[in-house]
């Protein structure tokens, strides 16, 4: 299994637009391939451009967290992947997890604090 997910360099989960990095955790061959997060502090619009340079990259699932998307990017998303809501905050505590990856709930969709926008 492929999964997504956007961490800062300290390799904590963080909204779409505030990640530096796109990370691909790849579970059968057991490694992390990065990539520059196009979306990255661009206030508009970057999480949806986070959001279509993560499908492009085809995951089977994208770890989210709440607040990690907006509106936008849930949509375009919605359908075309699977979603995680890991029990950590950070990679770290992630990957223990992923031992045990038949347990991990894949969501068709997600609780809307994941990508409520609060004005």
């Amino acid at each position: 299994m492929k999964l997504a997910v956007v961490t800062d360099e300290n390799g904590n989960f963080v909204p779409l637009d505030m990640g530096s990095r796109i990370s691909i955790i790849d579970t059968e061959e057991k490694k992390i391939i990065q990539y520059e997060n196009p979306g990255y502090n661009k206030p508009h619009g970057g999480k949806e451009i986070a959001m279509a340079t993560i499908l492009r990259l085809q995951p089977d699932a994208v770890v989210a967290v709440p607040g990690s998307m907006c509106p936008g990017s849930y949509r375009m998303s919605l359908n075309r992947t699977k979603y995680v809501l890991p029990k950590g905050s950070n990679l770290e505590e992630f990957l223990p997890e992923l031992e045990e990856l038949e347990k991990i709930p894949l969501l068709e969709e997600l609780p809307v604090d994941v990508y409520r926008e609060d004005y």
